[in-house]
């Protein structure tokens, strides 16, 4: 949630045959019939066509110079215009046998779930049994309503928009309709709908989702196969980044489902769940001045209680050692925000994670920004006993002098009173206590390039639990996470009204407002001075922060701003499964140019070869100088073969190039790509044998490991 820049990979090319350029020549021209309501893949804004499909016919005709001719009209009037061979394609179709006469379907561009909507007043809805009787209403020739026909007793209602479909449910002229979910939650978040609410998924005998894809005319066998191959050139990224831009922007419907089988309802109805907190950690939890479970966990664990009806029991404890004591001791069932370690996996199971922040440091209000977490080396600093960055960091950074403590007041006293000299902790939980106290006395210095991931852990032996949980979490929606998010943090304090303070307060400012015009000029000409010492302050940590992470004779970044890059790197690989590449290039014989021309022009020659590696790089990529004669590139979200001929190209061109002096010089290139669970040792380590083997095969060569 803290990282904002991603790189686009490149679009696979469309090899098409002589046969369909020609097709494309005669024919450049396509007609495709869309929805006008069907949000929010296609609809209008300000009298705009807008959404999904849109955008993805702009990339189809990009990659293939057809040029498509929109006719927008409700599903029935093009479905049918399809039908008698008027339209070319149409969109949003899914695939059905009875179709296949009329209908030449691509692949699914995208898959929706198909989900029964009630009122709010509906009752208890207990499967498809419970529509018997009552009017249902669905969208004309939408593709599953002979299978609805069959469920029997049902009293269909046919519509010709989801706009008047939604409207009759919401004003009772219906029990229920039939819909995706992304379609209806538009509507609801359109008109401001408060009485609808999500019964469930429709699970019917041959459909379980909406599978949407361009129908073609079947007598255009050619159009079919260069549409066919347009979608397939569509990358990974591509498809992110239109998911991303269309269907995460619209609200998403905040009720969850969640569909358990019979093992899972029973174990709810039975069982009382048995959970322990950190009665010190809030925001995240904790105990209030009653005593009782607060904070972020306590809204997920009454947000749970609604979604499941299941029954959560707070096991009360001293502190988090003693939560994790009972926790192995059987003494609770699951711990509601936990951190995934080697340890923890032992003795207990992990749902996905759903809530991540960053780590800080704290300390005094005089200590300078700190850039980097070695910055810390030679001090002590404080960390909660028991928390799990204690291990990872010692392991990481094994110079740091790592003090525990047992919780973050205690922590942040001691930075307060200077036994130590800085605390670590996450964002939220140090920004909670200076809300409190500490103000004007101790600051946040720095952030950590380490991330809380918190996730729900339970019981190893209670796989009944974890099943229901992670279920419970992936049908909780990102607005769902936000709400809960935004409520704690920041954190508002309101006091009741001292009278006796307001009338203090006023005499000292009717006072004050007599002096204002005494002091006003000198105020005026104070801040002037104050902006402008602000301006050469902000500068100069500009300076400085570019002097930390800047080798100063190549002004490439320096090793340890290369390190701080490649865990980033290797944070976003394993979370968004994205491999990049690391190259570590050296010059060859480098030792004989310091020995026969000097170290100066030695040093002339590594800032050419730096200007050579930043002029032909990709912009994406970020190149370093490691130390000597050793430089580093990054190419993130890169495969091997776009690697290697890019650093195929770089040798070269530094091959051919005259040098100041020594005219030419040749590099060897070590060549590696991320794989699951590396480290920055072993890609450094796999890179440098590749570095080793070019040297040792005559140099002047690109090797991969």
């Amino acid at each position: 949630m803290f990282f904002s820049f991603f790189t686009q990979v490149l679009a696979k090319p469309v090899f098409l045959t002589e046969e369909e350029r020609i097709f494309i020549k005669k024919n450049p021209l396509v007609k495709i019939g869309l929805m006008p309501d069907f949000a929010p893949f296609s609809y209008y804004t300000k009298n705009t066509p807008v959404g999904f499909e849109h955008e993805l016919l702009n990339i189809l005709s990009e990659r293939t110079g057809l040029v498509f001719e929109k006719t927008i009209a409700k599903w029935t009037t093009i479905y049918t215009a399809f039908k008698n061979k008027e339209l070319d394609v149409i969109t949003s179709i899914s695939h059905k046998k009875y179709r296949e006469p009329f209908t030449n379907f691509t692949s699914s561009y995208y898959d929706i779930p198909i989900m029964v909507f009630v009122r709010d007043d509906f009752g208890e809805y207990l499967g498809i049994e419970s529509l018997k009787g009552k009017k249902v209403g669905v969208l004309k020739d939408v593709f599953y309503i002979e299978e609805l026909k069959k469920v029997g007793n049902i009293d269909l209602v046919y519509y010709d928009t989801y706009e008047a479909l939604t409207k009759d449910l919401v004003f009772g002229k219906i029990d229920a309709l039939m819909q995706n979910l992304t379609n209806i939650n538009y509507f609801i978040k359109k008109n401001l709908y408060s009485n609808i609410k999500l019964a469930s998924e429709l699970i019917l005998p041959n459909t379980k989702k909406e599978d949407l894809r361009l129908g073609v005319n079947p007598q255009k066998p050619l159009l079919k196969s260069i549409l066919q191959k347009a979608l397939d050139s569509i990358t990974k990224k591509e498809k992110e980044t239109l998911v991303t831009k269309w269907i995460g922007s619209i609200k998403e419907y905040k009720g969850g489902h969640v569909e358990l089988d019979k093992n899972e309802k029973a174990y709810l109805n039975t069982k009382t769940i048995k959970y322990c907190i950190n009665p010190d950690g809030l925001p995240f939890e904790g105990l209030n001045e009653n005593n009782e479970h607060s904070g972020i966990s306590s809204d997920y664990y009454t947000l749970f209680e609604k979604i499941l009806s299941a029954k959560f029991q707070l096991v009360k404890t001293n502190n988090w050692n003693e939560s994790i004591t009972y926790i192995k001791e059987g003494k609770c069932d699951m711990l509601a925000l936990s951190m995934e370690t080697f340890e923890r996996k032992k003795f207990l199971n992990f749902t996905s994670s759903y809530l991540n922040v960053p780590l800080v440091v704290a300390t005094t209000v005089d200590v300078p920004f700190i850039n980097h977490i070695l910055d810390l080396e030679g001090e002590k600093v404080g960390i909660i006993k028991g928390d799990a960055f204690v291990k990872i960091l010692r392991q990481k950074y094994p110079s740091l002098d790592l003090i525990e403590v047992e919780d973050i007041k205690e922590g942040l006293d001691k930075v307060k009173s200077g036994e130590l000299f800085g605390f670590i902790d996450t964002l939220a939980s140090i920004g909670y206590e200076f809300q409190q106290k500490y103000f004007g006395e101790l600051k946040i210095a720095g952030k950590i390039n380490e991330t809380l991931d918190l996730s729900m852990a339970v019981i190893k032996k209670d796989e009944t639990l974890f099943n229901i949980l992670q279920k419970a979490i992936n049908s909780m929606t990102n607005e769902v996470h936000r709400e809960i998010f935004n409520k704690w943090l920041p954190i508002k304090y309101e006091k009741g009204i001292n009278y006796k303070l307001v009338w203090k307060v006023g005499i000292v400012s009717l006072i004050i407002i007599l002096l204002i015009g005494y002091w006003n000029r000198k105020i005026i000409k104070t801040n002037k001075l104050l902006e402008k010492a602000q301006k050469d302050i902000k500068e100069k940590n500009k300076e400085l922060e570019k002097l930390a992470t800047t080798d100063k004779l190549t002004k490439l970044y320096n090793r340890r701003k290369i390190e701080e890059l490649l865990e980033f790197e290797l944070y976003r690989s394993e979370r968004f499964n994205h491999s990049f590449g690391l190259v570590i290039i050296d010059i060859d014989n480098f030792k004989e140019v310091n020995d026969i021309y000097g170290h100066q022009t030695g040093d002339k020659v590594l800032e050419e070869v730096a200007t050579i590696l930043s002029t032909n790089r990709r912009k994406t990529d970020f190149i370093g100088r490691y130390g000597g004669e050793e430089f580093i590139i990054i190419c993130p979200e890169s495969n091997l073969d776009g690697v290697l001929n890019l650093m195929e190209n770089l040798r070269k061109k530094i091959s051919e190039y005259s040098f100041y002096k020594v005219q030419n010089r040749t590099a060897s290139f070590g060549v590696t790509i991320s794989q699951e669970k590396d480290t920055i040792e072993s890609l450094l380590k796999r890179a440098d044998i590749a570095l080793y083997s070019a040297k040792n095969s005559g140099r002047n060569k690109v090797e991969y490991k």
